[in-house]
C-alpha cells in the first residue's frame, strides 16, 4: 500500500523534524576545527544569533570560554577510536552570563574512516548545577542527597583506595559501604591490579586538577568527573570522583543521525516518556522504558485524551497546555500524580508539530520523572528551615522573650502578607525575617535586654543598634532574597522618624513595612520584660493613630482585617 507506506514516512519525518527543533535541545554539526555546519533554532536563539550568522563561525569563539587544550585532546581521541564525546563546558550567554552546557558529541567520518564532522546534542544544565550547588551547603543534606541518587559517587585517597562511597556505588558492586572501604576501584571492577587505562581518578591525581572522562565497562558506559581535594596547606587529600552511566545518551546520540525507522527504536531505550498527540489531544505514539518502569502497555494510552486518563481536576493542566502546543507555541509545566499510593512528579515538555503548509497537525512531548529533584529540594529547604529555626532560637539564652516575640512576629506577619496578596517570594522573604528580626540583639549585654525598668540613653542606644547588627550578622547569608535588607529596615517609619537609616515611603520594602506593623502589634500586646501586656485593643489603637504616618495604610487596614476574623497565636509569648 504506497499511500499507508507514504503516509508514515510523512509521519515520521514531522517527528523527526520536531525533535530537532525541540527548544530544549541545542543541536548542531561542526568541523574538527569547531567551524558549524548546521544549527537549529534552539542552538541559535541559546547564542544571540540568526541560524544564518552561524554557519561557518567557529563555537569554541562563540562560547567565548577558553577549553581549547582539553577540546583537542576530546577531539583526538575521537578521531582515533571513533568514540563519541560527552562533555560539560561553560558558556557566556547573549546577557554576560555563564551557563552550563551538556553536550553529546558523536562523529561523523567517510567511507575510509576518516571524521569530517562532528553531529552535537546539547542540553542547558545551569540550573540543575545551581541546585547541586545549593546542596552542597549543607552538609546534612548532602549525606542524605548522597546516599539516595541514583550516580556513583566515591572518595578516593591518593592511593587509589576507597575512603567512602554512596549507596548507589555500593549497589552496584553488591556489596556493602564498609566493605568497599580500603578497595582499589580496579579491582572491583575489573579484578586487575592496574588501573584502567586513561582512568580520570588516576589523571586528577597526577595532574591535580579536575578531570572529565568515560570508561567503558563491558558494554556500558560510564562518564566520571574527578576532583582531586585539597589542604589548607596544598597538600592533595584524595579525589571525588562522580560517576554516571551514559550508555542510553550515546545511543541517543548516534541514532539521531540515521533513519526515521530507528528513530522509535531510539526512544525506547530512554527511561523518560515520549509521545505524540493528536489535535484532538488524543494519543497516537507513546515510547520510552518508562512505560515498563511504572508497569503500563502503549495500549493503555493510544486513543485517549488526558480527560480520559485523569479526573476532571487533574486534566485541566494538560488540556491547557496542549492548547499552548496547539496554538503553535512550545510549553513547558509541571505535574503530579498519585501512583501506588506514592506521588509522583513530572516535568513536562510540549511541542507542536508542523506541516509543510505550516499547520499545526499534532504535539510531540517528553515527559521526565522529576520526583528525585522535588526531594532534594524539599529537603534543602527542611535544612534552610532547620537553620533559620536555630538562629531564631539562640536568642532564648540572652532573652527569652525575644525568642517567642520573633515567632508570634511571623505568625501575624505571614497572615498579614497572605492578606495583602504578596507574591509566594516576598511572604516567604517576610517569614524568614520575622524569625530572625531581632538576631541582632545577641550583640547587646543580657542585663539590658531583660532590664525591668527604663533604659537610660546609652543604653537606648545600644538597643537601637540591632537592626544594624543583625544586618552584618546575616548579609553574607545567601538566602536568595533580602533577608538581611528586611531586618535592617525593620525599625524605618514611613514620615522617616525611624533607624538606622531614616528611610521614608516607598524607599522602605513592602516586607519591611509588614514585618514593623506585626512587630509593633505583637510587641504592644504581650508581655515584655518592663511591663506587662497593654492588651490587643491598645496594640490597634496604636497602628490606627498613626496609620499612614508611622506605619503604611494599606499594611494597617490587612492586619485589622485579620484581626476582625479571629486571628489567634499559636506560639505562646514565653515559649
Amino acid at each position: 500500500m504506497p499511500g499507508a507506506a507514504d503516509n508514515m514516512e510523512k509521519d515520521y519525518s514531522s517527528l523527526y523534524n520536531a525533535l530537532v527543533d525541540h527548544p530544549d535541545l541545542l543541536i548542531c554539526r561542526w568541523l574538527p576545527d569547531t567551524s558549524l555546519t548546521f544549527v537549529n533554532d534552539t542552538y541559535a536563539r541559546f547564542y544571540g544569533y540568526e541560524k544564518s550568522e552561524m554557519i561557518g563561525k567557529k563555537w569554541l569563539e562563540i562560547t567565548k570560554i577558553n577549553i581549547q587544550e582539553d577540546l583537542r585532546f576530546s577531539i583526538n581521541r575521537a578521531e582515533m577510536l571513533g568514540d563519541s564525546i560527552v562533555r560539560e563546558d561553560p558558556v557566556i550567554d547573549p546577557q554576560g552570563k555563564e551557563r552550563w552546557v551538556r553536550w553529546y558529541n558523536r562523529p561523523i567520518t567517510d567511507d575510509s574512516g576518516v571524521v569530517v564532522e562532528f553531529q552535537s546534542i546539547g542540553i542547558d544544565i545551569t540550573d540543575q548545577r545551581r541546585t547541586t550547588q545549593k546542596l552542597l551547603e549543607s552538609e546534612h543534606v548532602m549525606s542524605l542527597i548522597l546516599d539516595n541518587i541514583d550516580e556513583l559517587v566515591a572518595y578516593h585517597s591518593p592511593d587509589m583506595s576507597l575512603v567512602w562511597v554512596n549507596g548507589a556505588y555500593a549497589r552496584s558492586r553488591n556489596k556493602s559501604q564498609r566493605e568497599l572501604t580500603g578497595k582499589l576501584c580496579h579491582e572491583i571492577w575489573y579484578g586487575s591490579k592496574q588501573p584502567c587505562e586513561n582512568c580520570p581518578v588516576v589523571r586528577a591525581v597526577k595532574e591535580r586538577k579536575n578531570v572529565t572522562g568515560e570508561i567503558i565497562s563491558g558494554e556500558r558506559v560510564w562518564h566520571i568527573k574527578a576532583y582531586p581535594v585539597f589542604g589548607q596547606d596544598g597538600e592533595l587529600l584524595g579525589v571525588v570522583d562522580l560517576s554516571y552511566e551514559v550508555t542510553e545518551e550515546r545511543k541517543l546520540s548516534e541514532e539521531l543521525v540515521r533513519s526515521e525507522e530507528r528513530f522509535k527504536k531510539l526512544e525506547s531505550s530512554t527511561n523518560d516518556i515520549i509521545f505524540e498527540l493528536d489535535r484532538e489531544g488524543r494519543h497516537t505514539a507513546v515510547y520510552g522504558r518508562w512505560l515498563e518502569k511504572m508497569g503500563f502497555k502503549e495500549e493503555f494510552f493510544l486513543g485517549r485524551s488526558a480527560g480520559d486518563i485523569f479526573s476532571a481536576k487533574d486534566a485541566l493542566v494538560h488540556e491547557y497546555n496542549n492548547a499552548i502546543a496547539l496554538g503553535g507555541k512550545s510549553t513547558n509545566y509541571e505535574w503530579s500524580a498519585e501512583i501506588d499510593g506514592e506521588r509522583i512528579f513530572y516535568s513536562t515538555s510540549l511541542s507542536p508539530i508542523f506541516d509543510r503548509e505550516g499547520n499545526v497537525t499534532g504535539i510531540v512531548g517528553i515527559g521526565r520523572d522529576i520526583t528525585d529533584i522535588k526531594r532534594a529540594e524539599e529537603a534543602l529547604k527542611r535544612s534552610w528551615d532547620q537553620l533559620i529555626m536555630t538562629l531564631s532560637r539562640m536568642l532564648r539564652i540572652k532573652d527569652p522573650y525575644t525568642a517567642g516575640h520573633q515567632e508570634r512576629v511571623k505568625e501575624i506577619a505571614v497572615a498579614v502578607s497572605e492578606e495583602i496578596g504578596l507574591s509566594p517570594r516576598s511572604r516567604e522573604t517576610i517569614r524568614i525575617a520575622s524569625l530572625l528580626h531581632d538576631i541582632g540583639k545577641l550583640a547587646i549585654p543580657a542585663d539590658i535586654l531583660n532590664k525591668p525598668g527604663k533604659l537610660n540613653e546609652i543604653e537606648w542606644g545600644l538597643i537601637k543598634q540591632h537592626p544594624e547588627q543583625g544586618f552584618e550578622l546575616l548579609k553574607g547569608i545567601d538566602f536568595e532574597m533580602p533577608v538581611a535588607e528586611v531586618i535592617l529596615q525593620h525599625h524605618e517609619r514611613i514620615n522617616g522618624s525611624g533607624y538606622p537609616l531614616g528611610l521614608k515611603g516607598e524607599e522602605i520594602s513592602i516586607e519591611a513595612r509588614v514585618l514593623a506593623v506585626a512587630d509593633v502589634f505583637e510587641a504592644i500586646s504581650s508581655h515584655r520584660p518592663y511591663r506587662p501586656s497593654l492588651g490587643v485593643e491598645e496594640a490597634l489603637a496604636e497602628l490606627k493613630k498613626n496609620s499612614g504616618v508611622l506605619y503604611d495604610r494599606e499594611v494597617v487596614d490587612a492586619l485589622l482585617r485579620v484581626i476582625e476574623r479571629g486571628f489567634v497565636f499559636d506560639t505562646d509569648p514565653f515559649e
